[in-house]
């Protein structure tokens, strides 16, 4: 069960709608939504979920995200899709203090989690960790990533990354010890923009031979389309691994991509927040994604001569069809 608020923001309030459209300030939006907020302050175990208002195929992403949310949490939820020239701070300021706050998407989950001193926030899809919220990143598990990778190819013996110098060193360290644990050595190349970057894989890929593969991270790692090109040919010409956090990529030629299930992702951000409202202390704030999708190019591993057993295949999500 949920209600919306959009346009500006929309809603019902005992079965009447509220639309307010345009560019508002700040007195404006609270009073249009105090009335909204009185009700949920009747129901303190409602969750308020704030996310971006965007275009398709963007969209069906938080749909999907919120969708989940709302089976996971199991309570009354309150969706708040926001535009871009609207401050989510504005909004939150007027909610319950009791009432969590999800926040989806970097800019959002930013501006709440930077100006919140009162509500327990929990942020989703976003590329990086937060303090002082609860949360899950869109940083897959560093163990199921690995587990992947070593039943895809179990030879690869080095892992190349690119990423630039404010990733978090913390995640790396975490990521160089889950793949070391299946015998990998995860490299970090540093790199403070997509010149430097295009330099540093050029160099790799000169030396580079089957026992070596590039991760691209969900953040990019400064790969656009004419660097994707490049490696992409030079993997199918050297035969190094190329896979990813982009499922894009692997319709490109990367053999596989790791991405987020964005239903179970919800879900579990759903869950989070219950476990936030009942004081279920969590052994971290922010977590790593454990809801995966994998997806492997057939064509690629043919050539690679990744052998696609019934058991692998059974492990994966989906497999596109080598043509």
């Amino acid at each position: 069960m949920h209600k919306e608020l959009a346009g500006s923001f929309y809603g019902s309030t005992g079965g009447s709608a509220i639309k307010i459209s345009g560019i508002m300030g700040v007195s404006v939006i609270c009073s249009s939504v105090l009335a909204l907020c009185n009700s949920i302050s009747a129901s303190t175990t409602e969750l308020i979920v704030i996310y971006p208002q965007v275009r398709e195929p963007f969209a069906r992403v938080f749909e999907e995200i919120v969708r989940g949310a709302e089976d996971g949490y199991q309570h009354s939820v309150q969706r708040v899709p926001l535009a871009e020239n609207q401050s989510p701070v504005d909004f939150v300021h007027v909610v319950d203090r009791q009432s969590p706050v999800l926040v989806l998407g970097n800019r959002l989950a930013r501006q709440v989690s930077e100006n919140n001193k009162e509500h327990n926030v929990i942020v989703g899809a976003v590329n990086t960790g937060f303090t002082n919220v609860f949360g899950i990143t869109l940083t897959p598990n560093f163990d199921l990533l690995t587990s992947k990778l070593s039943l895809l190819v179990p030879a690869i013996k080095q892992v190349h990354v690119i990423a630039g110098a404010n990733s978090g060193l913390t995640d790396f360290k975490l990521a160089k010890e889950a793949f070391l644990s299946r015998g990998i050595t995860l490299l970090v190349h540093e790199a403070d923009n997509l010149r430097m970057a295009a330099g540093t894989y050029r160099k790799l890929m000169h030396d580079f031979d089957e026992d070596d593969a590039i991760w691209i991270l969900p953040s990019g790692s400064f790969v656009n389309n004419p660097m994707l090109s490049i490696l992409l040919q030079e993997s199918w010409k050297k035969r190094f691994v190329v896979f990813s956090s982009n499922p894009v990529h692997v319709k490109r030629g990367a053999l596989f991509s790791v991405y987020p299930n964005n239903y179970k992702m919800g879900l579990s951000l759903g869950r989070l927040a219950q476990d936030v409202v009942q004081g279920v202390p969590a052994e971290q704030k922010m977590q790593s994604l454990d809801d995966i999708f994998v997806t492997v190019n057939e064509r690629t591993s043919n050539h690679l001569g990744v052998n696609l057993t019934e058991d692998v295949r059974a492990q994966i999500d989906l497999v596109l069809p080598a043509r």
